[in-house]
């Protein structure tokens, strides 16, 4: 269920507390922040919210939300800055995350600002949040009663962008039940109780895991080691997962952009793995559950002659290796 702040006033919050608000006043863009139309309903196109400032996925850094989304797919895992994207599809809803539950995964087809740029691939979302009509909102899927089955899509900027995968209908209206004569059932026994965390874990392949990359990346600046104020409280979440779950074991792979030689490359992707290796051992992870290994510049993520495509290179990566 979408929800509203305290503040808002109650004419205000009849009109954006639930999944069927339509916008119907545009307040001026924010100098810094991004408007999103947000379509909330695939079986009606017409819904929609404009949202000025959009942000997604909270963390605790970042004072509510950043203006990026990631998402891997075939061709690899990319961050990409809301500033180049003009339309997110949801293609189908995929589920919410076995290890952080009020998350919920999606395939989507992204749509960038230029027309040779576009993203298929897997996006999770925890929240959206913004300012729609002057109100403060904000959507978070896992606590809707569909579990954010039926988001359709978001649109960014000014402009209208029409679909490209078909909106579903809805389903028809159930027929009146026949009056029914009462008869005597037997006692059907109790269900059983749904699979707890650490069954549904169990259950999970090391593919599985590794696709849902519960462990995130740690970025480095330019021809540095050192990590960086967000990299340690990435460090600091990824320390949590594997407090949680003691049996598994990781490697940490260094990785460079390509500047540079190769030799050169591999000791600085050797020296990121093993700051991230120490970090993690800082946090009380033992060593022995952490190998370490330079990939220097073997395996780029992207290969565009630019600051933003070299420095998503330059990370630290984290595979799981055992369960």
């Amino acid at each position: 269920m979408r929800r509203l702040a305290p503040v808002a006033a109650p004419v205000a919050a009849a009109l954006l507390f639930c999944t069927a608000l339509v916008a119907t006043a545009k307040p001026a863009h924010p100098a810094a922040g991004y408007r999103a139309i947000v379509y909330p309903d695939r079986t009606n196109p017409g819904l929609s919210v404009t949202v000025d400032d959009f942000r997604v996925n909270e963390t605790v850094w970042d004072e509510g939300g950043v203006r990026y989304v990631n998402v891997g797919g075939p061709a690899g895992h990319f961050r990409v800055p809301l500033s180049r994207i003009r339309q997110i599809e949801f293609e189908r809803w995929v589920g919410p995350d076995a290890s952080r539950p009020d998350w919920i995964w999606y395939d989507v087809r992204i749509a960038g600002v230029r027309p040779d740029e576009s993203y298929t691939g897997r996006l999770e979302i925890r929240v959206m949040r913004g300012v729609a009509s002057g109100v403060p909102w904000y959507s978070y899927p896992a606590t809707d009663e569909d579990k954010g089955r039926r988001m359709y899509r978001i649109v960014f900027g000014d402009v209208t962008v029409p679909p490209t995968i078909p909106w579903e209908a809805p389903p028809p209206a159930a027929e009146a039940p026949p009056v029914a004569v009462a008869v005597r059932q037997p006692v059907t026994p109790a269900a059983p109780p749904p699979p707890s965390e650490a069954d549904v874990f169990a259950r999970l392949s090391l593919d599985d895991l590794n696709r849902q990359r519960p462990l995130d990346d740690v970025f480095f600046d330019f021809d540095r080691s050192e990590l960086r104020p967000d990299a340690e409280l990435t460090l600091v979440r990824s320390a949590a997962w594997l407090k949680k779950w003691p049996s598994v074991r990781v490697r940490v792979e260094g990785c460079a952009d390509p500047r540079g030689t190769n030799e050169y490359n591999l000791g600085l992707g050797l020296r990121r793995a093993e700051t991230a290796r120490a970090f993690l051992a800082s946090q009380g992870i033992e060593l022995a559950r952490l190998d370490v290994v330079s990939i220097g510049e073997s395996r780029l993520v992207c290969t565009e002659q630019s600051e933003a495509c070299w420095a998503r290179n330059r990370t630290g990566r984290f595979v799981i290796t055992e369960k």
